[in-house]
């Protein structure tokens, strides 16, 4: 019999395995995963820089790399990081396996047992069960028109000794709000003056529907408070497991003595087959053609919930990202919905508010359907909830 394992492992089961379970459902229309829709993969690009550079290279290519990750990798996102208004060096970047592997690190270094931990209420499953292994003391920030609270923010800071906060500033997984200028400004300048940690997770900049770009968080960090997470997984593939984190000198050097306790490095293979499509193709014109796509996804998902909602719920209709987030009534279970009528499958609520478990909403997303699953989707989660409405009034 093998010992118990450690008490950050006593949990049953796992948001994220749920998550996964539910967008591989084989007989059901599936809103639930955050997938890139698969036919936008640059497979004969990618397949023609893996060749080519396997080619031209030595045996090197195959040997231990530096803990940082590829070089000319880690100069081509310095000068991507400059765009956003970052001013950082290569030293200042390490190439991660996902940007979850960023915020795993992040985790193990600062967080013990009782800390204050903020985070946005509701946010992404992935990165509160990397917090909650920790078993840090959760605040929940409430999710504005703007993004996260500051003002209620600013209260947890005055009251409790925060460590971290853990944002999505563009197009939020999975409420697809966008944080305004002036609050990026303010929550840098909070950083420091409260002495916690940004963990700025930033998956989804560069889909953007409509409107303007805006800089980074970190652009903004004058004290080294700020960490930026990015990520390979939306615009090219999650398969090839890439995203980077960017931070200031001190805590990179312990990030990579962290790093090296961990995995020591991450794949020089991947990290140059990436450096030579950027080298041999425009990772731009692919991203339009990605944004494409996908504005014409949420359009479509947007028309089909307004068609077939009944007027008692509530959505987003976000500028940019993966997902809409749908409010029911306050007394209606999404978790029920999704257990009686299990045609259409989407993320429920409960998971990703970690204090309060709220079970009245639903995260969908629309970038892995097609058009004909989106309307028929929508069709069914309409009728599901509007038969759901009818039964309760019913039964009142």
């Amino acid at each position: 019999m093998i010992p118990r394992f450690s008490k950050r492992f006593e949990r049953d089961s796992s948001g994220l395995e749920s998550l996964f379970t539910l967008s591989e459902k084989k007989d059901a229309i599936s809103f639930a995963g955050g997938y890139p829709a698969e036919e936008l993969f640059p497979k004969e690009e990618l397949d023609a820089a893996f060749l080519k550079r396997s080619e031209l290279t030595d045996n090197s290519v195959y040997q231990y790399s530096s803990a940082l990750g590829y070089e000319p990798l880690r100069a081509k996102i310095r000068t991507y990081a400059k765009r956003n208004g970052i001013d950082c060096e290569i030293e200042n970047i390490m190439i991660t396996q996902g940007a979850q592997q960023g915020i795993n690190f992040l985790a193990d270094l600062f967080l013990d047992v009782g800390d204050g931990m903020a985070v946005e209420a509701p946010t992404y499953i992935g990165a509160l069960e990397a917090f909650a292994a920790r078993s840090p003391e959760f605040y929940e920030i409430e999710m504005q028109d703007d993004g996260l609270n500051l003002d209620q923010l600013e209260e947890v800071c005055k009251h409790h000794q925060l460590k971290m906060l853990y944002t999505v500033p563009n197009f939020q997984n999975p409420t697809g709000i966008c944080m305004s200028l002036a609050k990026r400004k303010r929550l840098a300048k909070m950083a420091s003056q409260y002495d916690f940690l940004v963990i700025e997770d930033d998956p989804y900049r560069e889909l953007r529907y409509e409107g303007v770009g805006l800089p980074s968080i970190k652009a903004f960090d004058m004290s080294g408070n700020v960490v930026t997470l990015g990520s390979c997984s939306k615009i090219l593939s999650p398969a090839l497991r890439t995203g980077w984190l960017i931070a200031d000198e001190t805590l990179m050097n312990t990030l990579k003595n962290l790093r090296l306790a961990s995995d020591c490095n991450p794949s020089s293979v991947v990290g140059q087959m990436i450096d030579e499509y950027l080298e041999d193709n425009d990772i731009n014109e692919h991203i339009e053609e990605i944004n494409d796509l996908y504005r014409d996804r949420r359009d479509a998902m947007i028309e089909g919930l307004k068609r077939y909602l009944p007027e008692e719920c509530d959505f987003t209709e976000p500028l940019g990202g993966f997902f809409i987030w749908l409010e029911l009534p306050e007394d209606v279970v999404a978790q029920e919905i999704l257990d009686n009528y299990g045609d259409v499958t989407f993320i429920e609520s409960s998971t990703l508010f970690p204090v309060s478990h709220r079970r009245n909403c639903m995260r969908l997303n629309f970038t892995g359907v097609n058009d004909e699953e989106i309307e028929e989707g929508c069709r069914r989660l309409g009728d599901a909830i509007k038969e759901t409405l009818y039964e309760r009034i019913s039964v009142k």
